[in-house]
This record gives structure tokens, sequence and C-alpha cells, in this order.
């Protein structure tokens, strides 16, 4: 029973006034890899006299709206060097509508940066066809290979860019880098319609005869797309030369003199204040004055005030759902254009919480290994098969953490980083000499919140063992880990951890040994001694293993919640029996702790078949009583694709289906949730 996550971060922007040009800009960052390189593109923009409105997309988790982008003539988005779960292409390797369908309104797009197109299409060379993004909006017929990797393994890269004659828009005859070679720079042929701009030089260059800028028109729409990093190149004076005749260009199709908002007045739609209903919604509304203002878009941002709540680039207010939700809210809506107009008002919030008699957990994917990305899997097959009722949050996916106000809805929080320990969301790393968990974490286990930890790899994100805690740092403290000791494989000889053993008298887990699908014993878990108060509840073995004795799962009390840490790879666990037993055990004691026992929402019964299906998939659901039905369907990444009010409904059996060819579906797994009286039943659905 459970849903996944797509998160709507809060819109930000930083607004810059310079000079009124007659060209409104909207500067986007979707460079989460090295965000602060889009200052030296904030920079060249100024430097060249104009304004720009910043919306940083890879800090917020979420792109522009199109209802922001439309308010501005030109739209800037970089990528900077980072090409991974892309805003650009929706973070899922599908086309962005929101930016197609701006281009087909007229707007001027800009597009700029490295590995954009390796983030969706990893083959190289690669055909565009009329009806494919790139070819229609982005004139690129052809996406050829990359400097560095194409031009041969251990090439420099391209040394610089040669401007096209007659491009009519650069006149900027040669550009170079802050590096002699740039890797990583598109080599792109262009569609019959598009311009080439510049192409990889010198001559005599592998890719000489490609280009790495190219302008297009669709319709009204103008689009340039430059293929390597704009922040890199050599100077400041030509950075800002480079960019000054690129916005001169667009500069000319601007809308003309500014007229920029004077006033806002914000109120809830229908000017209705309140949230009455438990996560319920409330549109808000922005008066815009005057009326033929140039950028009617606004940023929408909520501040808690006794209440928690968020809010969407189109002004949708949520409330939390949670009994921190309960109270009021400031809502606050900015002008874009750089007036610095705001107006706020209050909301209040009632009626908020997590649904009585359920025990609710939150599985947190963290596990980046590209090789690893469905391990979670396990662990949510696990979570169903034993009947509880849980949520998914992917962190992967997101880029960043669960707030706070998502964490409060449960009683537990699964945080599993699998068999990966690189750039972890679960960590704060701004304090080198106390490494913690991030703020949102830390908030949740506080007030209250059980949290248990699981995979590979997580400590060696941070810290080198051997190493010793003290009381007052976080890791003492809170996990409960005097002494990160080593690592199976590392520190054992390479001998590699066979099982793990109960410890004696844990009052947890009963289950001994534990071993694992790999006849060689498990790589890279780690070993620990204790805290004084911490409770040890699996330790390594068997007896003669170099690290025999030395936990490797423990608990520790914080507060009113605990923090279970298990530095081991629980979706390898040998069976899937095994698994269930250790989960069982574990989730029994957590959920004794809360004292709240499970109960189903009500007595409904839902039955699925065929699943898996060819085409139609029925969904048979008894009503002991009558009620109002509603049905969702997403897919794995939590983007909703069919949504159907069921209406009114009386007691007795009913059946709906869901048509894969009518719905555009690919093959896969998919989710479905039947909400009764606005209570949840969900499961999963397979196209095949």
């Amino acid at each position: 029973m459970k849903k996944f996550f797509t998160f709507i971060a809060l819109a930000a922007f930083m607004l810059i006034s310079v000079h009124a040009y007659s060209l409104s800009i909207l500067l986007v960052n979707d460079n989460g890899y090295a965000p602060d390189r889009v200052d030296v593109i904030k920079q060249a923009i100024t430097d060249a006299g104009y304004e720009y409105t910043f919306y940083d997309a890879a800090s917020e988790g979420s792109s522009p709206s199109l209802t922001l982008m439309q308010g501005f003539d030109l739209v800037m988005w970089y990528t900077g060097n980072d090409g991974a779960g892309l805003h650009f292409w929706n973070g899922d390797d599908t086309d962005n509508e929101s930016i197609k369908q701006y281009i087909d309104n007229g707007g001027m797009f800009w597009l700029q940066g490295l590995d954009f197109l390796h983030d969706r299409y990893k083959e190289v060379p690669l055909d565009f066809v009329s009806g494919d993004m790139m070819y229609d909006y982005f004139g690129i017929a052809q996406y050829y290979a990359q400097s560095h990797i194409d031009d041969g393994l251990y090439s420099d890269g391209v040394a610089e860019l040669d401007v096209m004659p007659d491009n009519g828009i650069f006149t900027m005859s040669t550009i170079k880098f802050a590096y002699e070679y740039m890797y990583y720079v598109d080599a792109l042929t262009t569609t019959a319609t598009a311009t080439p701009v510049y192409r990889m030089g010198p001559e005599g260059y592998d890719f000489y005869d490609y280009y790495s800028v190219i302008y297009n028109e669709k319709g009204d729409g103008k689009v340039l797309t430059c293929t390597f990093e704009t922040a890199r190149i050599d100077t400041t004076p030509n950075t800002t030369e480079f960019f000054k005749e690129g916005l001169d260009y667009f500069d000319q199709f601007g809308s003309g003199t500014i007229i920029y908002v004077e006033n806002i007045n914000v109120h809830g739609e229908n000017d209705v204040n309140t949230i009455t209903e438990n996560e319920g919604t409330l549109q808000m509304v922005a008066d815009i004055l005057p009326e033929d203002a140039s950028n009617k878009a606004v940023l929408w941002s909520v501040t808690p005030g006794t209440a928690y709540a968020t809010i969407d680039g189109e002004g949708l207010l949520t409330a939390a759902g949670s009994g921190i939700g309960n109270g009021t809210v400031w809502v606050k809506a900015t002008a874009a254009d750089g007036s610095g107009i705001t107006d706020s008002t209050e909301i209040t919030i009632s009626n908020q919480g997590v649904t009585p008699g359920l025990y609710n957990i939150l599985l947190v994917n963290d596990n980046a290994n590209p090789i690893g990305l469905d391990r979670y899997l396990v662990i949510d097959t696990t979570l169903m098969d034993l009947g509880y009722t849980y949520d998914i949050y992917n962190a992967v996916e997101t880029g960043k953490a669960p707030d706070f106000i998502t964490l409060s809805k449960y009683q537990l929080v699964i945080w599993y980083t699998g068999d990966d320990g690189a750039n972890l969301n679960l960590w704060d790393v701004s304090d080198t000499n106390n490494y913690k968990f991030n703020q949102s974490l830390i908030q949740y286990i506080d007030n209250g919140g059980d949290v248990w930890l699981q995979g590979l790899d997580f400590m060696y994100d941070v810290v080198a063992a051997p190493i010793d805690f003290s009381s007052g740092q976080f890791i003492y403290d809170y996990m409960g880990i005097k002494t990160y000791v080593g690592q199976s494989h590392v520190d054992d000889d390479e001998i590699n951890l066979l099982q793990l053993d109960a410890a004696p008298g844990n009052g947890i887990v009963t289950f001994t040994p534990v071993h694992w699908v790999y006849a060689e014993g498990l790589w890279y878990a780690d070993a620990f001694d204790i805290a004084p108060n911490a409770t040890a509840m699996y330790n390594m073995g068997p007896d003669g293993y170099p690290l025999y004795g030395k936990t490797c799962g423990l608990v520790n009390k914080t507060g009113a919640g605990y923090v279970m840490t298990w530095a081991f790879e629980t979706a390898r666990i040998d069976t899937r029996e095994n698994t269930e037993t250790i989960f069982d055990e574990v989730l029994t004691w957590f959920k004794n702790n809360t004292g709240i026992d499970e109960t189903p929402a009500n007595s409904t019964m839902v039955n699925v078949y065929p699943n898996p299906a060819t085409n139609l998939v029925n969904i048979n659901y008894t009503l002991n009583n009558n009620a109002d039905v509603q049905l969702q369907v997403i897919d794995v990444t939590g983007k909703l694709v069919f949504s159907q009010n069921l209406g009114s409904q009386i007691a007795g059996s009913h059946t709906t289906q869901i048509s894969k060819s009518n719905l555009n579906l690919s093959t896969g797994v998919y989710f479905y949730t039947l909400k009764v009286n606005n209570k949840p039943f969900t499961g999963k659905v397979i196209f095949k």
C-alpha cells in the first residue's frame, strides 16, 4: 500500500535589475553538479548590460512552469558541466513539454552547457528525425560524437570553436577555453532549416566538419543551442563579448519597453483563506497591476507560521498532512520582472494528521549506483509482502532529501543507501569535524521519529576507518557508534563477510545467522565498536573471521526516537523468505514502540486481474458501505498517468479498467491508488 512522490519545490528567483532593455530574460540554472558555476553566466549578462530573473532548477528540484517562462522573451537554460537527471529532460529521459510549448508560442530559447544530450542519449552516432524534439525545435539532425570520448580515449579534447561566416548572430571569430582543451563537447550536424554557427576546431581536428553551436527557428520561436561550457570561455572579456553578441541578437525581437508591476494582491481562489481537509489544497491567486504589465509571472513562496505547507510554481498550496500542519502559514507572491513588488496573506490550516490507526513508513532510496538503481525494489517488495502501509521517496530522482514536512507524516523512515557510497543525500557535510544527517532528518528524529538506516558505504562516504567518535559528535550521540573499525574485504585480508550473528539478548532480532546471495561473502560491510548506551543487533562472523564480534547492526535511543544503523546490504540477504523474516522482526519491534497497531483502512477488498496484463487490467473492489471512490495510476518515476473520479458508489462489487493502449503506456510496472472515502488502497499493475 504505497504511492510514489513527485515533489514540486518552491520556485526560487533572484531578481537582478540593471538596465531597461526591451529584452526580458529568465536564466535557469540546471547544473546540480557545480551550482556556483552559473555565477559566471550571471556576471556576463550583467556586464553585457542586460537584466535577468534567476530560477535555480537544480536546488528547487523542478523545471520552471510554462506560466513562468511565458512571462519572458528569452529563456537561457544552463546545464553547465552536469548531465544527470536534468530538468531540461524532466529528469526521466522524456521531453519537457513546457519548453516545447514555450517555443511553439513564439518564445526564444538559448540552451547551453555540456552533456545534456549524453544525459538522455547514451550512444553515438544517433540520428534524429522529424517528430523528435531535437530535430524539430533545436535543429539537430545527428548527435555524432563527444570530444575526448570519441576522438580517441586519450584525446585532449577540442581546442577551440571557429565561427561560421554569415551566421547572422556572432562575429567573435574563435572561442577558446579556460582549459587548453574542453572535454565532452558535442559534435552535431544541422537540419536543413537550421544554421551552423560555430564548428569544432582548429582545422584538422577529428570533428572539424561538425558543429557545437546551432541556431534554429520553429514558427515564431527562436532557439540557440551551445553544447559547450559557456562558463569556461577563456577570459572574462571574451565571455562578456560572446554573451553580448548573443543577447543583442535576441534583443531585436524583444517585446518592447518593459512595463513593470506596481502592485500585487494575493488571496485564495474565491477569497477562501482556509484549508480544512487533510493534505488539502488551495489555489492561490495574484492580481497584478497595472493590467498591461509586461510580465505577470510571480514567485510563490510559503513561510511557516504555526503550521507547515508547500506551494508549487502555479500557486497551488498543499497542506502538510501531519500534526505539524495545523495552524497558519503566510503565502507570498513576488513579481518576477525585477520590480521587487510583493504581497502576502495568511492562510489557516486545520484537521491535518496521518490516518489514525495506521503505522506509516517512508522508504527513501538513496542508492545512485548505476548498476543498482532498482535494488530498493527488493525492500519495496518486502514491505508489500508484509502488508505495511508505506510510500517511496526516490532521492536519486529528486536529487535531494525529503523535507521535514514530508518526513513528519511517518512513524518510521527506512533510509536505504544500497551499495552506493558517493554524494549521498543522507549527510550534511558542511562540518567536516562533525558529520551529521541532513537537517530535515535530524529534525524528524528530534521530534520523535524513528530511522532505520541500511546499506553499504554510507560511513565511507564521509569518513575513513579507523576513526573514533566521542560524546558531542552526531555519529556518537545519535547513531551510537564509538569507533568505525573498518570494512569487510578491505580490512579483513579480503576474506569477506560470510555471515552476521544475532547479538545475544538484543531483544529485537532472533533470526541468525544472516547469509548473502554472494557465495564469496559481502564486501564493504562496516564494522563498529558501539557507544555504551547503544544496543548491538548483529555482529560479524563466523568465529575466526578477522573482524569477528565487531558490530554491523545496532540501534540507539535518541530522546523520543530511535536510530537503527545496519551497515550491510539488506537487499542481498540470501533468500526472499529470510529477508521478510528479518524485516518482520524489526518492523514489529518498531511498531510496538510507537503503540500503533496496523489495521486496515476499512474492509474494502481489492482484486486486480489479469496482472501482468497485455492491455486491459480490471480493478475489482467490494464496498461494504456507500463511498466516494477515486482511482489514480502513476509510473515508476512518480508521474501521474491516469486519474479518474469514479464518484459516489453504493455498497457492493464494482469493476473499473485501465487500458494500456488508450493511455499510451509503455511496457513496465505502474502503481495504482484506489481511494475509498479518501482512504488509499495501493498496489502494482504490470503491463507486458
